[in-house]
């Protein structure tokens, strides 16, 4: 019978720089993915979506992401029911209205809410599915 001893300081040492290299560049194809599927109004969502740093929370495990930083990020990625908008800092709420071809303002207006769209999600997801080294257990 032989007996087997496993450094376990040499082996992540080894290890974990190559991890990290590859984690790194799998949020970073996310992130470049999550750019090009997000939808395109004004373009503020898909200039504030990053890529989060790789960083060691503990032996053998990484973290990462990949953030959308647009304060209506939730609402898109997840949906909205329909709400009310109400001028908070002024006394009107500004639009550029096309069918009368120019400015309107109103006190407050009702948003008809909109179906979740999660581009974040459908990034990760065709990133692992085009990558074979990558198994993917989640939702």
């Amino acid at each position: 019978m032989a007996d087997l001893e496993i450094n376990d300081t040499a082996l992540q040492a080894a290890v974990m720089p190559r991890l990290e290299t590859f984690t790194t560049a799998f949020v970073r194809r996310v992130e470049s993915t999550a750019k090009q599927i997000a939808p395109k109004r004004s373009g503020e969502l898909k200039r504030l979506i990053r890529a989060d740093p790789v960083r060691r929370v503990g032996p053998w495990r990484l973290e990462s992401g990949v953030s959308s930083l647009a304060p209506y990020s939730a609402p898109v990625h997840e949906g909205a029911r329909p709400h009310l908008i109400r001028a908070k800092n002024a006394n009107a709420l500004r639009f550029y209205w096309p069918k009368v071809g120019g400015v309107v303002f109103f006190k407050k207006v009702n948003h008809p809410g909109n179906a979740p769209n999660p581009y974040l999600r459908n990034a990760v997801h065709r990133v692992v599915s085009e990558d074979p080294r990558i198994s993917f257990g989640g939702s």
